[in-house]
């Protein structure tokens, strides 16, 4: 604002100043056409007398003086000079023009007059005076128009900044109150997502993956103590029934050692439980992270092949493996041999006899791609999401023993690997491939 004051300013004194340097040439003009001052102070009382005669103020004051008389100079203090180094200009107060020229002019003495003076030859001086009271008052209505813009301004960056302010707050006060919702056990709120796409909106959007992924971190640990709780009910009370009958029979050596037998057996089967759940937990959290090292995945492939083509031999099962040469795999070697054990133990549980099972390793562009495939039963496609949850076991498997905890050993171990586990028909049976981005 100040800036546009400023220039217009400047812009009205440049063209007054321009139209005086115009009404002091014509008047010069006059002076060297007759060759004489004389008919210069005639032209000046003339323009002088018009302005008289319509008893007005004087827009424009012209007089001359020579050496005989002061100086306009001497009483002017000049504020900047032309191009031509004859003419000053300066700014003043009418009176003090009318008290230099000593003339009676009708003039609003109280208004400022811009003066320019041009020496002449001879030692004489023109004078010529403008009134600047139209000027100053375009300029007073432009200053008052810059307050009263800036009053506006002000009143409406108040206004905004409280329009802004509230609204922030009640987003807050919303994410307060959702969030006071959830603590007090109300895992379901959300935070409130509009159109707008803000800061608060991707905000909300992080939050409430985070509350997604703790409600469902939540209902995994109940069913996992539901499920926990009901699995090993069975074997503990087996267990407990074994030696309370003991107490009241006597048991002679090979029963002693059928007994012991099978509470071994019930506390081993407790065992794999708790250590199956605990290497899920640590794959979980990235535990084994810092374990990783570059595993020549054939030669895996080859030792584990060559362990499970004896138990599947003994099962009566064909098995084959095959591992493309130079495989090179940066990963936790112990928890990928536990994966690809744990996924031949399901394959020769639930192959039959007869039938055939295979493990094959290769590189797919840039994927490195472990296929285990039996001819079981398979798992039914509507089911294929729900067997990595801990404790799930299909109907057709529980005559057999298990946990329900392989596979989602597998599905945690894929996911601290950052690779993708997919479940397929082989037909029949079950195809399970691991896909590990190089």
């Amino acid at each position: 604002m100040a800036s546009i004051y400023w220039v217009a300013a400047g812009q009205i004194r440049e063209q007054t100043d321009v139209r005086l340097e115009l009404q002091s040439d014509l008047l010069i003009n006059i002076a060297k056409t007759s060759g004489s001052l004389q008919a210069l102070r005639n032209a000046i009382q003339t323009r002088n007398e018009e302005h008289d005669e319509r008893a007005e103020p004087h827009f424009y004051v012209y007089a001359l003086t020579t050496n005989t008389k002061l100086p306009f100079t001497k009483k002017l203090e000049a504020e900047y000079m032309s191009a031509d180094a004859r003419r000053i200009f300066g700014t003043v107060m009418f009176s003090d023009v009318l008290d230099i020229i000593d003339a009676d002019i009708v003039v609003k003495r109280d208004a400022y007059a811009r003066v320019i003076i041009t020496r002449l030859q001879g030692g004489a001086q023109l004078l010529v005076a403008a009134d600047m009271s139209e000027q100053n008052n375009l300029l007073l209505k432009l200053y008052n128009s810059m307050w009263l813009a800036v009053a506006l301004m002000f009143l409406l960056a108040v206004l905004g900044g409280w329009l802004m302010g509230y609204g922030v707050l009640r987003r807050i006060d919303s994410i307060r109150q959702t969030a006071g919702e959830i603590i007090n056990g109300d895992l379901s709120q959300r935070m409130v997502v509009t159109r707008r796409n803000d800061e608060f909106d991707r905000l909300s959007l992080v939050l409430n993956s985070m509350l997604q992924r703790i409600e469902n971190l939540m209902k995994a640990t109940r069913e996992v103590t539901d499920n926990l709780a009901h699995d090993l009910r069975n074997p503990l009370n087996r267990l407990r029934n074994r030696l309370d009958t003991s107490r009241f029979q006597q048991l002679d050596t090979e029963h002693f050692q059928q007994l012991r037998q099978d509470a071994l057996q019930d506390v081993d089967d407790l065992i794999k439980t708790f250590n199956a759940l605990l290497s899920i937990a640590q794959a979980e959290s990235g535990v084994h992270r810092d374990d990783w090292t570059a595993i020549q995945l054939d030669q895996l492939i080859s030792d584990l092949g060559e362990l499970y083509e004896a138990v599947a031999e003994e099962e009566g099962i064909k098995f084959s493996y095959k591992a493309q040469p130079g495989l090179v795999l940066q990963a936790n070697k112990h928890l990928i041999a536990q994966v690809i054990t744990n996924l031949l133990d399901n394959a020769v549980k639930y192959t039959p006899k007869e039938g055939a099972i295979q493990l094959n390793a290769e590189q797919q562009a840039d994927q490195i791609v472990i296929t285990v495939s039996d001819t079981g039963p398979g798992i039914p496609a509507e089911e294929r999401d729900r067997v990595f949850k801990r404790f799930v076991r299909l109907d057709n498997a529980r005559s057999t023993p298990g946990n329900g905890l392989g596979l989602s050993l597998v599905k945690a171990v894929a996911d601290l690997h950052g690779a993708q586990v997919e479940l397929a028909d082989n037909q029949p049976g079950l195809k399970v491939i691991l896909r590990f981005t190089i």
